[in-house]
C-alpha cells in the first residue's frame, strides 16, 4: 500500500489529544468515611502519583478512530500488477472471398476459430464486423452475391495493424491472391501478430479487348482472356452482321452494334470498345540519346499490327497522331503536345534521370519474368499504376489529361535497362495501352507469396499502461473510522450511566 498525499499523516498526531483527556480529566470517586477513620486528618497527596487511565479501550478507539481519518486524508492506495490484456482475436476475410465460392475451401476453419472466440470482419476500409446471423446466411447461400467493392489491399494494411497492434492480438487475413487487388508499393514490413493467409482461386474471365473492321463487310475481334496462370489474346474474323460466336469451351459471344461501338457480351460480362475503322498512327520522337529505344519499340509494334490485322503508321510527327512516344532527353515534351493530350492523345515518355542499379522483374500477361536492371531515381506521385515490378516498385503508371492520358516509363528497353525490348511479351503488354478497354481493367492473374506478402516480420510494441495499476482504498477507511466511531459512541453511553 502506498500514499498519494502522504504529508496528511502528520494529522495522526491527534491521538495525543484523546490520551491528555484522559490522564488530566480522572474522575474522583465519593470518599466515606466509617469508624475511626473519620478521625483521622487528611494526608496531602501528590496528584500526579494517581494519574492513571481509565476505559482504557474506550481511549483505543478514539485513537484508532483519528488515526484513520489521517490515513484517509493521506489517499491511500494499493499497488498491484495490472491484469495482462489477453488481447483480441479476428478473422478478417477479403469480400472476394466471403461472398462467392471461393469461400469453400476456408470455410469450415473460419467455422472453428469462430468456435474458439474469434470474431469474423471484411477487409475493407472500416474493417466491418460480420454478425454471426449474416454469416450463417453466407454458409446457406446457393449462388455468388454481386461484389462492387475493390480495394487495393496493400494500402489497407496500416489500418488493420492499427486497430489490432497488441502483440498478445491474433489476427488471420484471408485474401485472395489475384494481382488486381493489389497496387503501389508493398508495405515493407508485417506485425507478427497478423498472419496473412493468400487464397488461391480459380475465377478466369473473357472480354472484348477491340474491334477492327478489316474490310466493309466483316470484323476483327480481339477478346482477351485471364486467369491465374496469365493473360493472353485470341481473335476471331466474323461477318459484320453477326450477332454471336460459338468460343472454345461452350462460350457463346453477343454482339451488339451501336453506331460506331460494338458491345459484347460473353457469360454475363459485357464489354463495349469503339470500331476501329482507321490505321493506328503512332509518333515516334527520339533523340540521339534515345535512339536504341526505337528498334524494340517498332518490332513490338509491327507485331501488333501483323497479329491485329489494323494497320499501324509510324512516322515522325503529330499530325493526326493517335500515339506520341517522346522519346528525347534534352528538351521537355512542347506544350502543343500537351494540348493535344487533352482532346484524347495518347502519350509515352520516358524520364531523363540518371537511374539506379535495381535487382527485379516485371510479371508478363503470360507469367513469365521479365528482368529489369534499372530504373529512373524520381518516384512517383499518387497516379495510377499500369505495371509493377516484382518488389512493388511502379515501373509504368498514368495520368488523365482530358481525354487523354500521359504514360511514364521508369525503366527503358534497352538491354542495359531491362529485357523489355527482347521480350517476345512486349506486344502483349502494349496491346491493351494501344487498343484500351474503355471499361474497368481485367487481370485475374496470381501474385506469387513471396511478392504478395511482405517479407519482414516486427514484433508490436507492448503498451506502457500493462505495468501497474492503482485501486484507491480511502473509502474503506473513512467507512472503517464511522463504524469504530459508533462503536466508541454506544460504550461511552452506557458508561455514562454507570
Amino acid at each position: 500500500m502506498s500514499f498519494l498525499a502522504p504529508y496528511f499523516l502528520v494529522a495522526a498526531s491527534a491521538i495525543l489529544i484523546p490520551i491528555a483527556i484522559h490522564l488530566w480529566n480522572k474522575r474522583q470517586g465519593k470518599t466515606v468515611k466509617v469508624g475511626s477513620l473519620r478521625w483521622l486528618e487528611a494526608s496531602a497527596s501528590n496528584r500526579w502519583s494517581s494519574v492513571k487511565l481509565s476505559n482504557f479501550w474506550l481511549l483505543v478507539l478514539r485513537c484508532l478512530i483519528l488515526i484513520l481519518l489521517a490515513v484517509a486524508l493521506a489517499q491511500p492506495v494499493f499497488e498491484h500488477q495490472a491484469q495482462k490484456n489477453k488481447g483480441t482475436k479476428a478473422i478478417v476475410v477479403g469480400e472476394e472471398l466471403l461472398y462467392t465460392s471461393a469461400l469453400k475451401p476456408i470455410k469450415p476453419t473460419i467455422d472453428s476459430l469462430l468456435m474458439r472466440g474469434y470474431t469474423l470482419h471484411t477487409y475493407t476500409p472500416n474493417l466491418e464486423q460480420v454478425p454471426q446471423e449474416e454469416w450463417q446466411q453466407i454458409g446457406n447461400r446457393t449462388q455468388d452475391s454481386i461484389v462492387t467493392g475493390k480495394y487495393n489491399y496493400w494500402s489497407l494494411l496500416p489500418a488493420l495493424a492499427a486497430k489490432y497492434k497488441l502483440p498478445q492480438d491474433s489476427v488471420l487475413l484471408f485474401t485472395s491472391d489475384q494481382q488486381q487487388y493489389f497496387a503501389g508499393s508493398r508495405p515493407e514490413m508485417l506485425p507478427q501478430h497478423i498472419q496473412w493467409i493468400p487464397v488461391a482461386t480459380d475465377k478466369s474471365i473473357t472480354w472484348l479487348q477491340a474491334a477492327i473492321q478489316s474490310t466493309p463487310d466483316s470484323l476483327l475481334l480481339i477478346l482477351g482472356h485471364s486467369s491465374r496462370e496469365g493473360t493472353s489474346y485470341s481473335k476471331y474474323e466474323t461477318a459484320l452482321s453477326a450477332r454471336s460466336i460459338n468460343l472454345a469451351g461452350n462460350q457463346q459471344l453477343q454482339l451488339q452494334h451501336q453506331q460506331d461501338t460494338l458491345l459484347a457480351t460473353i457469360s454475363g460480362n459485357s464489354s463495349k470498345v469503339k470500331v476501329q475503322t482507321k490505321p493506328l498512327q503512332i509518333a515516334i520522337l527520339a533523340d540521339e540519346a534515345q535512339q536504341a529505344e526505337v528498334p524494340y519499340l517498332k518490332a513490338a509494334l509491327q507485331a501488333i499490327s501483323n497479329y491485329t490485322g489494323l494497320p499501324v503508321q509510324v512516322k515522325a510527327d503529330t499530325t493526326g497522331a493517335n500515339w506520341v512516344f517522346w522519346l528525347r532527353d534534352d528538351e521537355p515534351m512542347p506544350q502543343s503536345i500537351n494540348q493535344q493530350v487533352k482532346q484524347g492523345l495518347q502519350v509515352w515518355m520516358q524520364q531523363n534521370q540518371k537511374p539506379q542499379t535495381i535487382k527485379t522483374s516485371l510479371t508478363g500477361t503470360g507469367g513469365t519474368s521479365i528482368k529489369v536492371h534499372q530504373l529512373s531515381h524520381s518516384l512517383p506521385p499518387k497516379q495510377t499504376e499500369v505495371w509493377t515490378t516484382a518488389n512493388g516498385e511502379p515501373l509504368l503508371y498514368s495520368k488523365t489529361v482530358g481525354q487523354g492520358k500521359i504514360y511514364t516509363f521508369r525503366s527503358r528497353f534497352a538491354p542495359d535497362w531491362s529485357e523489355l525490348g527482347q521480350s517476345a511479351q512486349l506486344p502483349e503488354l502494349l496491346l491493351p495501352l494501344l487498343l484500351p478497354q474503355p471499361q474497368a481493367s481485367h487481370d485475374y492473374r496470381a501474385v506469387d507469396e513471396h511478392q504478395l506478402v511482405p517479407s519482414a516480420r516486427v514484433q508490436a510494441a507492448p503498451v506502457n499502461s500493462e505495468k501497474t495499476a492503482q485501486t484507491p482504498l480511502l473509502k474503506w477507511f473513512v467507512l472503517a473510522a464511522f463504524v469504530l466511531f459508533l462503536i466508541e459512541r454506544i460504550i461511552a453511553n452506557r458508561r455514562s450511566k454507570v
